[in-house]
C-alpha cells in the first residue's frame, strides 16, 4: 500500500510516497517508525536550466517529448520577442551554450542536469558547493548561471513556471503508482527496506524540458538523483531508475564491507580492456555492486530464462564478470529468508577468484 502527499512550497511541487512493507519485515528491521526517503518532485530550478538550453537551441528528442515541451518553448520565445532588453539577456546565455556544446547530445543535457542538481531555488540559483567541488561535468558549464539567472528574471520565468504546475504535478502523478510498485517489488526482494537507512535520500526528479529518452542518475554523497523527462506517450520507463535504486540499496554494504574486496582486486586485470566505463576497471567495489546489481534486475526480470542467460551473456563480453556469479547465488537467497543486508558478507565472501 503506498500513500502520497502533495505540498505546494515555493518554487517546488513534491510528490512524496512512501513504501508500506509488510508488518513483520517492518518490524524486524526496527523502521516501523520511519518511512521510506524516497521522494518523486520536480523543480523550478531544474525546470529554469532546461528551459533556458531549449531556448538557446537544445532540441532533443523535441518530437517524442510530452506537448508540454513544445507548449512552453513556444510562451518563452514569444515573451522573448515581447520584452524590452530580453535580447540582451539571452544572446549572451545562448552564445556561451553553443560554445560549450558537446559533440554528444545526452552528454550536453548530462552536464545542464548535474549543474541543476548544485543549484538552489530561484530566484538567486545559488551553488550548494564551491566551484572547485563542483563535479566535472557540472563546472564545465557553472559560468553560464548569472546568464540564467538574468534571463529567470528577465522574462518572468517564475510566470511561466506557475502557469504550468497544474500540469506538472499531472505528469508526475502518473509516474507515482509504478514508482511506489517498483521500489515496494524491490524492497521485498532484498528483504531490505530503504527506511533503515536514516540521513539518505533517494529522489526522482521529473521535468517535461528534457529527452525523454534519456534518464540522468547522480550520485552526490549519501544523496541519489535520478531526473526522468515525459514522453509525448503513455510509457514509463523504469528500468534506470531501478539500477539506480538497486545503488542506493547496495552501496552502502559495499561501503561497510570493503575489507571483503581486497582479495578480488586481481579480477581488475582480466577487465582492463572491457568496453565499460573506467571507473569499473579501476575501482573493485564499484565492480562487485554493479554486477550484483545486474545480477539483481535479471532476477526480478519478467522475460524468458533464455533471454536472461543471454543478458548475462552479454554482460559478462561486457566486462561485468561477476554477474553470471551473483545471478546463480542469488538463487538460494531467494528462497532463505535471510534479508540482503545479512546475506551480503556471505554472497561477497563465497567469490571464488580463481
Amino acid at each position: 500500500m503506498s500513500h502520497c502527499t502533495k505540498n505546494w512550497r515555493g518554487g517546488r511541487v513534491r510528490l512524496a510516497f512512501a513504501v508500506s512493507l509488510a508488518i513483520a519485515l517492518l518490524m524486524a528491521c526496527g523502521s516501523a517508525q520511519n518511512p521510506p526517503n524516497v521522494s518523486l518532485e520536480t523543480s523550478e530550478t531544474l525546470f529554469t536550466v532546461l528551459t533556458a538550453i531549449n531556448t538557446c537551441g537544445y532540441d532533443q528528442e523535441l518530437s517524442a517529448s510530452d506537448p508540454l515541451r513544445t507548449k512552453i518553448r513556444l510562451e518563452v520565445a514569444k515573451t522573448v520577442q515581447d520584452t524590452a532588453g530580453a535580447q540582451e539577456v539571452v544572446g549572451p546565455m545562448c552564445l556561451f551554450y553553443r560554445q560549450h556544446q558537446a559533440p554528444d547530445p545526452a552528454r550536453d543535457l548530462s552536464h545542464y542536469i548535474s549543474l541543476a542538481l548544485y543549484l538552489e531555488e530561484p530566484p538567486t540559483f545559488t551553488l550548494k558547493a564551491k566551484p572547485a567541488e563542483l563535479p566535472p561535468d557540472a563546472a564545465a558549464v557553472a559560468d553560464i548561471v548569472p546568464l540564467i539567472e538574468a534571463f529567470y528574471a528577465k522574462i518572468g520565468l517564475h510566470a511561466i513556471w506557475e502557469r504550468h504546475r497544474a500540469r506538472y504535478a499531472e505528469l508526475t502523478a502518473t509516474y507515482h503508482d509504478p514508482l511506489a510498485k517498483m521500489t515496494f517489488d524491490t524492497e521485498i526482494y532484498l528483504k531490505m527496506p530503504s527506511a533503515g537507512y536514516l540521513g539518505r535520500q533517494f529522489t526522482v526528479y521529473l521535468d517535461a524540458m528534457g529527452a525523454p529518452g534519456q534518464t540522468n542518475a547522480r550520485n552526490y554523497a549519501s544523496d541519489y538523483y535520478v531526473v526522468i523527462s515525459p514522453s509525448s506517450g503513455t510509457a514509463i520507463k523504469l528500468q534506470q531508475i531501478r539500477h539506480t535504486y538497486l545503488h542506493y540499496l547496495l552501496d552502502p554494504l559495499a561501503l561497510k564491507n570493503g575489507d571483503s574486496f581486497k582479495r578480488l582486486q586481481p579480477l581488475l586485470e582480466d577487465v582492463k580492456n572491457a568496453p565499460m566505463d573506467d571507473a569499473f576497471k579501476s575501482n573493485i567495489s564499484l565492480l562487485v555492486t554493479e554486477c550484483l546489481v545486474r545480477a539483481i534486475e535479471q532476477r526480478l526480470s519478467k522475460v524468458p530464462e533464455a533471454e536472461r542467460a543471454k543478458n548475462i551473456e552479454e554482460a559478462d563480453k561486457e566486462g561485468y564478470v561477476l554477474t553470471r556469479y551473483f545471478y546463480d547465488a542469488l538463487g538460494k537467497f531467494d528462497k532463505d529468508p535471510t534479508g540482503m543486508r545479512n546475506a551480503y558478507a556471505d554472497l561477497v565472501g563465497s567469490i571464488e577468484v580463481g
